[in-house]
């Protein structure tokens, strides 16, 4: 079986397909095509009822398209190498022979398959109107466009995933690309030429629309050298528009030392709004609150991540640092409830409190941590041991209290109030008299806080009745100092001499809020 040569264009001719020594022969023709474009191998019967097309070619797993409309088949094809293909011919029904028309050609489409016979589309005008056939095929259009402008392509069709656009710029390097398309936004780098094309394999032609928009130069820039710089403000409003889903804005801004800055989104529904950063020049992500240990110039980063459209955000300073330790810390009067930030990292806030003797405070640092300490003897805690959310202290004397606010990066509410006065002396010289009675009540109100009482005692085993949660008690001799020793085999006191005893209470172990308590001596 030999193998007509046909180049394109190859006119209507006509053959026939003859038998043999009664063996029907095939017609076999090797076309001579180029790669990458789409043509049409086209067979009418004549002498017989319809041809049947055996196509030999390679096409990259885009298989030849095949047409039947009365006698006339079609077969649309395009090849991805120089080796050409070959049709085979024969008749049906099977053993049948006779004459055939053929001819050999470039598929004719109305819109170029690449950038040299493409479509030119004028961005804002009127969208042009297209037909992607059955089989392969590909549209191609090119419009111009300035550097810096950001273009709306826009495609409405019913497209299925085998579509596929590609958007070149003038270099001819590939942009974007993305199945089923309806719309691509991208921001040009390149004055000049760009190219859009649509391309697919699909059993049934599907006619579309395609249209090119300038929306405009980007509003903002998208590095620090480029940014939009903000002036020193308390509250500066932040607003652009993400041109496309690839765009961001940069902001830049002098954030000074010792001050907490924040971001508010003020268009919620917008996602970069929600994900908008602050970074540093280098682009390292900042956690809110921002804060830097030196004067620093930062960036506001609003990314598109696939979406575009306009947004308002709010920068916010905060405020400056609530001190950094003896020396230079906020002085708080009475009761108290303020918002203060920790940053940059590792920052630490100092708050200084005139405290009274014999008063009981409570103090709490929602979102941080926090003790009380001597002014005077920073290392001695007045809140050691007290695990509880809300801490209480109190002081012997009058006196200044430094309170400590520590912690990861945070915002936090310092509260800090007086709850009350101590029931009982805290030293055996100013111990409550209980004259003839063995039982006592009170409060330990900080981890910090003693009760003495002084009480008589015979000379016998006293036994320990208590009711408390962390409040432990001792017995000691007149002095404040000699300790009654505990009998264990007996569970009691044993005073050596009758007299004047004084007991001690105090906490045992962690201080988990205020404990009431109540004890007694039982003689025996």
């Amino acid at each position: 079986m030999g193998y007509e040569p046909l180049a394109v264009p190859t006119a209507l001719r006509t053959g026939e397909i003859i038998s043999v020594g009664g063996t029907v022969q095939p017609r076999a023709f090797a076309l001579k095509v180029d790669k990458g474009r789409i043509h049409t191998f086209t067979c009418t019967a004549q002498g017989f009822e319809v041809c049947q097309v055996q196509f030999q070619g390679e096409t990259a797993g885009e298989p030849a398209f095949v047409e039947q409309e009365g006698r006339t088949t079609r077969v649309h094809f395009r090849v991805t190498d120089d080796q050409g293909a070959a049709a085979i011919v024969t008749a049906l029904p099977a053993g049948s022979t006779g004459t055939f028309q053929y001819s050999l050609a470039e598929r004719e489409d109305d819109h170029g398959l690449d950038v040299a016979s493409a479509t030119r589309l004028i961005p804002g005008e009127a969208p042009v109107q297209g037909l992607l056939q059955a089989g392969p095929d590909t549209d191609t259009f090119v419009f111009d466009v300035a550097a810096g402008h950001v273009i709306q392509v826009r495609c409405a069709g019913a497209f299925t995933s085998d579509i596929h656009s590609r958007l070149f710029g003038p270099d001819g390097q590939e942009l974007l690309s993305s199945r089923a398309p309806t719309g691509q936004r991208f921001q040009a780098t390149l004055t000049g030429r760009h190219a859009f094309a649509l391309s697919g394999y699909q059993h049934t032609a599907i006619p579309y629309t395609c249209g090119v928009e300038d929306v405009g130069a980007d509003d903002h820039g998208d590095s620090p050298d480029t940014a939009t710089v903000l002036p020193e403000a308390s509250s500066i409003p932040l607003k652009g528009t993400l041109e496309h889903g690839g765009d961001q804005d940069v902001f830049t801004f002098l954030a000074r030392a010792g001050h907490a800055y924040a971001l508010r989104c003020d268009t919620p529904a917008f996602g970069p709004c929600r994900d908008a950063r602050v970074l540093t020049r280098r682009s390292e992500n900042l956690l809110f609150p921002v804060g830097v240990a030196r004067d620093a110039w930062l960036q506001v980063r609003v990314e598109g991540a696939g979406e575009w459209g306009a947004y308002a955000l709010t920068l916010l300073e905060l405020g400056m640092d609530q001190g950094t330790g003896a020396q230079d810390a906020v002085h708080i009067l009475g009761d108290v409830q303020l918002t203060g930030y920790l940053t940059p990292s590792g920052d630490v806030d100092f708050f200084r409190f005139d405290a009274a003797a014999g008063h009981v405070y409570s103090l709490e640092a929602d979102g941080a941590s926090v003790e009380a300490v001597h002014l005077e003897a920073p290392g001695s805690s007045l809140t050691r041991y007290d695990i509880a959310k809300v801490h209480h202290f109190m002081v012997d004397a009058d006196g200044p209290v430094l309170v400590r606010v520590f912690g990861p990066l945070a915002q936090y509410r310092l509260d800090v109030r007086e709850v009350g006065v101590d029931d009982h002396a805290g030293t055996a010289m100013n111990a409550t008299d209980l004259g003839a009675a063995l039982s006592a009540t009170g409060v330990l109100n900080a981890s910090t806080d003693v009760d003495w009482f002084a009480l008589t005692l015979e000379a016998r085993p006293h036994a320990l009745s208590r009711m408390s949660l962390d409040t432990k008690f001792d017995l000691f001799e007149a002095d404040g100092v000699t300790p009654i020793p505990w009998d264990a085999a007996s569970g009691a006191w044993v005073p050596r001499v009758a007299g004047r005893h004084l007991l001690r209470a105090d906490m045992f172990g962690r201080f988990q809020g205020p404990d009431a308590y109540r004890v007694e001596l039982l003689p025996r």
